[in-house]
């Protein structure tokens, strides 16, 4: 796959990806984020599951992989994405490798402001949240890479936001 630029790196998480299946839309996504670990390459289960479905929350809700795209995916998590218990929120507290991932890399001082400033976009997820056929549900995503992502997304409601 050739080198994207900026143009391109937005369209990826919103349209370029309709037609793939999300298998190939996952590897993709780490060919245009190298800077990123492939989930397959960490060493805990947990870290593994953990990161695969972040990951695949990218491509699923439309979220490119810059500060803006990683609130709304964070959002998309809170507002339209089936909870999961307590079992699994500790098991990723108590995994090592999870509890790096976790960690706020920017500064929560910086996190705020930048929250602030963008605070108009916890509205527009949570009511593209309420239009949804259904919710997502993290960790099951091997029922649906072999599906392509405009399927998935209509399936499940899914109308990506765009910038």
């Amino acid at each position: 796959m050739a080198p994207l630029n900026n143009t391109a790196v937005d369209l990826f998480y919103s349209q370029t990806v309709d037609d793939l299946p999300l298998a190939e839309a996952l590897r993709r996504h780490y060919v245009l984020n190298p800077q990123f670990t492939v989930w397959s390459d960490y060493k805990s289960e947990v870290a593994q599951k953990l990161v695969k479905a972040h990951d695949i929350s990218h491509i699923i809700f439309g979220c490119d992989t810059g500060l803006l795209g990683e609130m709304r995916v964070q959002l998309w998590a809170k507002f339209g994405v089936q909870k999961f218990g307590l079992k699994d929120s500790f098991a990723y507290a108590k995994d090592k490798e999870s509890r790096v991932l976790l960690k706020n890399p920017v500064g929560y001082w910086a996190m705020l402001v930048f929250f602030s400033k963008h605070f108009e976009e916890i509205r527009k997820v949570r009511s593209q949240s309420k239009l949804m056929k259904k919710k997502w549900i993290y960790f099951n995503e091997e029922a649906y890479m072999a599906m392509t992502v405009r399927d998935i997304r209509t399936q499940f409601g899914i109308d990506v936001l765009l910038a």
